[in-house]
């Protein structure tokens, strides 16, 4: 009787646990991502950091929403899932990304996303908390042989960190290379002796402590509350690293876009921007925003 209870207990083992290998050979079916809703609505994907949300709930969601739109928001913690979140449909617009960065993401990870309009910007900019200097001019005195920079390790922005490096002669680029696309072994040279380190972008304005200086995104800044203390702000010669709006490819021409665009577009939106309250007047402007409005950076 024991034996055959032994006997039926190995068969319900066995049984079991071929069920549950055959489980878990099966690809489970994916949930449905997409977002279905009306015309009128607008499902938006922004960021933690404030930076670009800000601008988007003061001055261009009450504008929406005065021409019928309802607004929903959707956090997106990690940069990285931007557009492939705005691939499957999950929203039908973001914010917080340039040009340079939707470029190299499609060529990795093609979702049929593209720039919509470009808006203020927040610019790179160079910090420390362990140097005195104030300009361009007294950090290159004060810099000396061995001192750590801190450099982005994304590429699309640890290329444009280079770019700027290069730009205020602390480095020189190798010659015949695609500048969007270098990296910290394009150095050829390097005069001051600086010893960079790639580290996690989020992390730079962390880590200045340890290090001599930071290369810093403006939205980076401005979430760690040092935007106003930049030694050296970047110098941008074109719309490649402004910030952006994206949607899908096939939704460029929809009618919700058109009145997006002109919203962003709009007197309403430049008073926002330009209102003193806010950091949003010290961002720098896109090429289209200058003309339309006489402001220069």
């Amino acid at each position: 009787m024991q034996k055959g209870r032994k006997e039926i207990l190995w068969t319900l083992i066995t049984i079991l646990l071929l069920t549950v290998s055959a489980s878990c050979g099966k690809k489970q079916p994916k949930q449905a991502q997409e977002v279905k809703h009306d015309a009128k609505t607008i499902v938006i994907g922004l960021s933690p950091n404030p930076a670009y949300t800000d601008l988007f709930r003061k001055a261009v969601k009450p504008f929406l929403e005065k021409k019928g739109y309802k607004i929903i928001e959707k956090t997106i913690s990690d940069s990285r899932t931007l557009n492939t979140v705005l691939g499957s449909k999950n929203v039908d617009i973001n914010v917080g990304q340039h040009k340079a960065y939707l470029d190299y993401t499609e060529s990795c990870d093609k979702q049929n996303v593209s720039s919509f309009i470009t808006i203020p910007s927040a610019i790179y900019g160079i910090y420390s908390k362990n140097l005195k200097a104030k300009n361009l001019e007294e950090l290159k005195k004060e810099l000396k042989k061995g001192d750590i920079v801190a450099l982005p390790n994304d590429p699309a922005n640890l290329a444009r960190s280079l770019i700027f490096l290069e730009n205020i002669n602390l480095i020189k680029l190798r010659e015949g290379v695609d500048k969007r696309f270098a990296s910290d072994k394009d150095i050829i040279q390097n005069p001051y002796g600086l010893d960079f380190r790639v580290i996690e972008s989020a992390q730079i304005a962390r880590s200045l402590g340890s290090v001599t200086i930071g290369l810093i995104s403006g939205a980076e800044a401005i979430y760690a509350g040092i935007y106003n203390s930049c030694i050296v702000k970047e110098k941008i010669d074109s719309n490649y690293y402004i910030i952006i709006f994206a949607v899908r490819t096939a939704d460029l021409n929809t009618q919700w876009a058109k009145d997006f665009v002109a919203v962003v577009q709009s007197e309403e939106f430049k008073n926002v921007v330009e209102d003193k309250q806010y950091l949003f007047h010290k961002y720098y402007k896109p090429d289209w925003y200058v003309k339309k409005w006489g402001i220069n950076n």
